[in-house]
C-alpha cells in the first residue's frame, strides 16, 4: 500500500491495544512460570542468532520469493545463489519459530508474520530487519560490555564515526534505515494524528521529518492546517513525490534546514518526532535552542517519543532505550519528569501531554 490522498486506516482503540499488550505480558510470564528457569533462559541465547538469520533472509527477499508460491529450500538457495544445505538448515530454525511454514512436503511456504517481511509493505518491515541485523549494528551490540562500563556510545567506539556518518558514507545502509523510519512513521501517525488537537493550529514546522510521513497524514486529517517540512535538501528531494501523491503540494513548504543549526520561523508548532532519543540531554538541549530561537512565546514543540520511565517494565520501550545507548549518541529513552527537565532548561513549559499505547505527545509552551 502506498500513500495517497486518503488517511491511514484508524488504530483500534487505546483501550483495546493496551489490554492486549497486557495480555501479552501476562501470557508470556504464564508461559515462562510453567517451565524451569534453565528452559526459559536457554530461550535468550537464541535471539542474536534468529535475528541475523531472519534478518539475512529479508536482505535477500526470500519472502518475496515464497509470494509466488511454496519452494523447496533447494529451489530457493539456487535462485539466489547460496548453499542448499545451509539454506534448508536456516529456514527450517526460523519455521520453526513461526517465521515460515515448513509444509510436509518438504517445501516452505510464506504465512502470516513472513509475509508482513516483504518488499513494500507500509510498515517496512523488511527493513527493520536488514537494519537491526546489519553487520554495523551488530558490531556496536558486541562492544556493550565496554558501555556497560563507561556508558559511552559503542558505535562511534568500534566504527570511528557516528552512525550519522557512517550512513553517508554506506548510502545502502542509509537507505535501509530511512525506509524502517518510514515505516515506523506508517505505524505511529494514525495514532499521533488522534492523539493531539492539530485542528487547533494554523502552521506546524515537522523539523526533522524525513520523507514527510507524518506531516502528510496529519495534514490530510487537518484540511485547514499548513506544514514545512525541514530536513536536508536531498532528504526534500525524495519527499516530493510523497507530498504529491498526497495531494499536498500546495499545503506542505519543504524547506532545508537543521535542528543543529537553523529551522524556519514562525511556525505555530514544531515537530519533533523520534529526534531526542537520539542524543544526550546536552545536544538536546542544543535542539530545543535552535527549535525555540525560531518560536515567539506561546508557540509550542511537539515532541512525540515514547514515555518510559525508570520502573518501566515495557520489553519495546526499555529495549529501545538500550539501542540508542549503544548506537546513537549517548541517546536515551525518558520519563515525563525527564521531558519536562529538558524543556524547562531550553526555554519552555511543560503544557499538555498525552500519552498512547505506543507513543505520546509531550508539548511544550516557548516562554
Amino acid at each position: 500500500m502506498e500513500l495517497d490522498e486518503k488517511p491511514l486506516p484508524d488504530p483500534p482503540p487505546d483501550f483495546v491495544l493496551k489490554a492486549v499488550m497486557a495480555a501479552r505480558q501476562k501470557g508470556r510470564a504464564a508461559f515462562d512460570a510453567a517451565f524451569p528457569a534453565e528452559v526459559v533462559l536457554f530461550d535468550w541465547i537464541g535471539g542474536l542468532p534468529r535475528l541475523i538469520i531472519a534478518g539475512r533472509m529479508a536482505a535477500l527477499r526470500v519472502p518475496d520469493l515464497l509470494a509466488q508460491g511454496p519452494l523447496s529450500s533447494e529451489e530457493i538457495a539456487t535462485r539466489l545463489g547460496q548453499d542448499v544445505d545451509a539454506m534448508h538448515r536456516s529456514l527450517r530454525v526460523c519455521a520453526a519459530h513461526g517465521l515460515f511454514t515448513l509444509r510436509g512436503d518438504g517445501r516452505f511456504e510464506n504465512n502470516r508474520l513472513s509475509r508482513a517481511l516483504e518488499t513494500g509493505t507500509p510498515s517496512r518491515t523488511r527493513d527493520f530487519f536488514e537494519y537491526y541485523s546489519s553487520a554495523s549494528n551488530v558490531a556496536a551490540w558486541r562492544d556493550f560490555p565496554e558501555t556497560l562500563r563507561t556508558g559511552e556510545n559503542a558505535f562511534d567506539r568500534v566504527h570511528g564515526v557516528s552512525v550519522w556518518d557512517w550512513f553517508d558514507a554506506h548510502p545502502h545502509e542509509r537507505e535501509t534505515f530511512a525506509q524502517a523510519m518510514m515505516g515506523m512513521s506508517v505505524m505511529v501517525a494514525p495514532f499521533v494524528a488522534k492523539m493531539y488537537p492539530f485542528h487547533e493550529l494554523g502552521t506546524l514546522c515537522d523539523v526533522g521529518g524525513g520523507r514527510g510521513t507524518l506531516l502528510s497524514e496529519l495534514l490530510v486529517r487537518n484540511p485547514g492546517l499548513k506544514g514545512i517540512l525541514c530536513d536536508a535538501p536531498g532528504v526534500l528531494d525524495s519527499a516530493r513525490s510523497l507530498v504529491a501523491a498526497r495531494g499536498l503540494v500546495d499545503r506542505m513548504d519543504l524547506v532545508p534546514g537543521s535542528f543543529f543549526d537553523e529551522v524556519p520561523s514562525g511556525a505555530d508548532a514544531y515537530l519533533l518526532k523520534t529526534v531526542l532519543h537520539d542524543w544526550d540531554d546536552r545536544r538536546c538541549e542544543k535542539i530545543l535552542g535552535v527549535v525555540r530561537k525560531a518560536m515567539k512565546p506561546g508557540a509550542k514543540v511537539l515532541v512525540v517519543e515514547q514515555l518510559v520511565e525508570r520502573l518501566a517494565d515495557d520489553p519495546m520501550g526499555t529495549g529501545s532505550d538500550v539501542q540508542m545507548m549503544i548506537v546513537c549518541g549517548e541517546g536515551r529513552e525518558r520519563g515525563r519528569d525527564e521531558f519536562a527537565a529538558l524543556l524547562d532548561r531550553s526555554g519552555f513549559a511543560l503544557g499538555r501531554v498525552f500519552e498512547g499505547p505506543v507513543t505520546a505527545v509531550i508539548e511544550g509552551v516557548a516562554r
